[in-house]
């Protein structure tokens, strides 16, 4: 039997707890209250009975016995405190911190000007956590019950989300996705340990196997996809191992960074026209009032995009990365962005005038219409007077709720 890690076992198919007859939800976004209410009862049973999420054999802490944390059982596939690269002083969410061993090893990584938050929907889990930061002491870890759909944690509040064998076991990943990246201050990261599978989830999955960290567990291709969707760039997804058998899951490590977008100064334009002339992109009405530019520098502008605002109707404009930051998000992430600076000003209807990124704009819900369809307002900006070629195809896409 393959093994990725000393006591980890990796999972063929097949290989589940014994069967039930309820089936789980596995559609996006339409979760199950009765696979919600198994799960909590689950890993009530483990925490309360021994043995971590895929059994007896997985509850042990991966501590030195004189460690005091060694008393907390583990529920978990990794350690993303190993490979998070956490820092003194930072602050630190916890998605599903169960018994709170990795908050606490999060802990000792910032050290006394950090602070430690974890997450957890079952009650169990959150008694027995905070019953040991009674016990460890320090104040620095806190313990909040709540779902990872809806965390109960403020915008851009932290600096590190952490999981640890989690996420498989939501039924709306792309939720959690999208909580995490609020939470997060821009240029805030992930790092998450979780359960994936080579190829795709059961067509009819079973409540028990999800429960034990196999039906809800996603292929790598989707998972790199919902994080993307999410707004997040520089995401990387451990591949299946070489030789892991269809349907196999396996322990992977994930990690991704929320990039820091801020607008653009007037001092900040003559080099983003200079990357605008390098993509080839039109630089004309950079400097006009209806024009707005959003971008992530290092230092020189690394991603540029930016949008004309006329009231109900925004244009796109401006959406370029720089050559040796292509391929690692950059683009879908800032084309969110402009999506929501858009929306928030008014706009209910956001248009797209391209020779270039035609299937960026088709996967971020855009219909190609005719140039004839433009409304009247925008005949102002600079790219309908003329910056933009003929050849260039509109798409349109509805900003309403």
């Amino acid at each position: 039997m393959r093994r990725e890690r000393p006591g980890r076992l990796l999972r063929e198919p097949g290989m589940t707890e014994p069967a039930t007859t309820q089936p789980a939800a596995s559609e996006p976004g339409r979760p199950d209250p009765a696979l919600t209410e198994r799960i909590r009862a689950h890993y009530t049973a483990r925490v309360e009975g021994g043995g971590g999420c895929c059994g007896p054999a997985a509850g042990a802490a991966a501590t030195e016995p004189d460690d005091p944390l060694a008393t907390l059982p583990s529920f978990g596939c990794g350690q993303p405190t190993v490979f998070a690269e956490l820092a003194a002083g930072e602050t630190v969410l916890d998605l599903g911190s169960g018994a709170g061993l990795d908050a606490f090893r999060a802990a000792e990584a910032v050290g006394p000007e950090g602070r430690v938050l974890g997450v957890d929907m079952t009650p169990a889990m959150l008694a027995r956590a905070r019953a040991a930061a009674e016990r460890l002491g320090g104040g620095r870890v806190t313990f909040l019950e709540g779902v990872i759909e809806a965390l109960p944690v403020g915008d851009a509040s932290v600096d590190v989300v952490i999981s640890n064998c989690v996420v498989n076991l939501s039924q709306d990943k792309a939720a959690v996705f999208a909580e995490a990246f609020r939470v997060l201050r821009p240029g805030g990261r992930i790092a998450i340990s979780d359960v994936l599978r080579n190829g795709d989830r059961p067509a009819a999955p079973d409540a028990e196997a999800w429960c034990a960290c196999i039906d809800g567990a996603e292929p790598a291709a989707r998972y790199r996809r919902l994080l993307a969707d999410a707004g997040f760039v520089d995401i990387a997804v451990d591949p299946p191992p070489a030789g892991l058998a269809q349907g196999a899951t396996y322990d992977a490590a994930v990690r991704a960074r929320r990039p820091a977008v801020r607008p653009a100064t007037a001092a900040d334009l003559p080099a983003i026209a200079n990357l605008l002339a390098d993509a080839g992109l039109p630089r004309e009405g950079l400097r006009d009032a209806a024009t707005r530019l959003y971008l992530v520098d290092d230092g020189a502008p690394l991603a540029v995009v930016g949008f004309e605002s006329y009231g109900a109707d925004a244009l796109l404009r401006s959406l370029a990365v720089r050559a040796d930051a292509r391929g690692r998000g950059y683009g879908g992430a800032l084309l969110r962005h402009a999506l929501n600076e858009a929306r928030s000003e008014g706009a209910a209807t956001a248009w797209g005038l391209t020779t270039t990124i035609p299937e960026l704009l088709t996967r971020w819900g855009f219909d190609e219409v005719g140039r004839e369809a433009l409304p009247e307002a925008l005949h102002a900006s600079a790219e309908l007077r003329g910056a933009c070629p003929a050849s260039a195809r509109a798409f349109r896409r509805s900003l309403e709720p």
